[in-house]
């Protein structure tokens, strides 16, 4: 059954907060631990749908949802072994499939849609390193974000999965493994697209290493976003398992320095998402707290919350600083492993979907 609640969003609340923009209703799709999200029209009947671990739920009419079980993950050490979902068409035969990756057993896998209900294919791309994330980035400059970029762990090396002709090719960017965390961006503003890692950037397409930074905590998702509007791109992060998002400045020099805050009060910022959420052109960051990433960790205790930051000037106009928008806080919904934007509802604006060891949830934006 699906369950819902409406996000009351009180200006000036928790922490200073703001929140008087956007509000959205919360839906409770499964409430399994399955810690991923994606989004695609799963069974090509018009209407998206989320994937979630073990479950595609399908969006029926009048915003109703039925859950579909289409594979058994490991379960270990309590996580489900399934630590992201992206959907695409790998074989060609019109049908949406889903690639996942583990990280105890070590596989990089996609999931053939048979068209039908019932347990799917599985198809190994890849095997033999952790994978905590990964992401679809477009990394040969072909303008199709379709290569596959994963965050090894261990002392697997920094690769990338290029796709053509129905297959995925494991691609060497560094033989080094630069730690937890990873992403990709423009970071020189040539045009192409580099790998980010917390020891400075890797520059397509040769992948020439430049140790630009050192970000000693674990990182999330990394991104190279122009925050300050002077023309380069700076570098934004979470800590996954401690407190705070910052960012780095690039200077004139192609040099990156002045580490700031974005936010420093909760912990766990695992999912992220770079995203316009309120339509006025300029990207904005959606985060949430992950439950339980390890139950040692800074903050693990603390209160769930997903929020939404923009970088605004002050009421006194005086500085630029970002804004929190808390979306929820204190429910039992986080952000697991992945956070995934798009129209879910089909009304013109943007919901997302989150799952988690609390469940699966969509939040449904009510702007439209």
């Amino acid at each position: 059954m699906q369950r819902f609640a409406l996000i009351l969003l009180a200006a000036g609340s928790l922490w200073g907060g703001r929140n008087e923009d956007i509000p959205f209703r919360k839906h409770q799709l499964h409430f399994g631990a399955n810690e991923t999200a994606a989004l695609a029209d799963v069974n090509d009947d018009g209407r998206m749908d989320v994937v979630n671990g073990e479950y595609w739920h399908e969006q029926l009419p009048a915003k109703k949802w039925k859950s579909h079980k289409f594979r058994t993950m490991g379960f270990l050490n309590n996580y489900i072994d399934n630590f992201t979902d992206l959907t695409m068409d790998v074989n060609g035969d019109g049908k949406i499939d889903i690639i996942s990756c583990t990280y105890f057993s070590k596989r990089i896998s996609w999931f053939e849609n048979p068209g039908k209900t019932g347990t799917w294919k599985e198809h190994l791309i890849d095997e033999g390193n952790s994978v905590e994330f990964m992401f679809f980035v477009d990394l040969n400059g072909d303008g199709k974000a379709n290569e596959i970029l994963p965050q090894f762990g261990g002392k697997g090396p920094t690769v990338y999965y290029e796709f053509g002709k129905g297959k995925f090719e494991r691609k060497v960017a560094n033989e080094k493994n630069f730690g937890h965390g990873i992403g990709a961006g423009d970071v020189n503003g040539d045009g192409k697209t580099d790998i980010i890692t917390p020891k400075g950037w890797l520059e397509a397409p040769s992948w020439t290493e430049h140790a630009a930074w050192e970000i000693k905590k674990a990182t999330g998702f990394m991104y190279a976003l122009d925050v300050n509007g002077d023309g380069r791109n700076d570098i934004v992060w979470p800590h996954a398992h401690d407190f705070g998002i910052y960012w780095l400045t690039q200077d004139a020099d192609g040099k990156f320095s002045n580490e700031q805050k974005v936010d420093d009060v909760w912990s766990q910022a695992h999912a992220t998402a770079l995203v316009d959420l309120n339509g006025d052109g300029k990207k904005d960051l959606l985060a949430g707290k992950r439950l339980f990433a390890h139950d040692h960790e800074p903050g693990v205790n603390d209160a769930l919350g997903i929020y939404w930051y923009e970088y605004q000037r002050t009421t006194d106009g005086k500085r630029m600083e970002w804004v929190r928008h808390i979306i929820e806080y204190g429910g039992m919904a986080g952000a697991g492993m992945q956070i995934a934007v798009g129209d879910i509802d089909g009304d013109g604006d943007l919901d997302f979907a989150v799952g988690g060891k609390s469940g699966c949830y969509w939040f449904e934006n009510l702007t439209k």
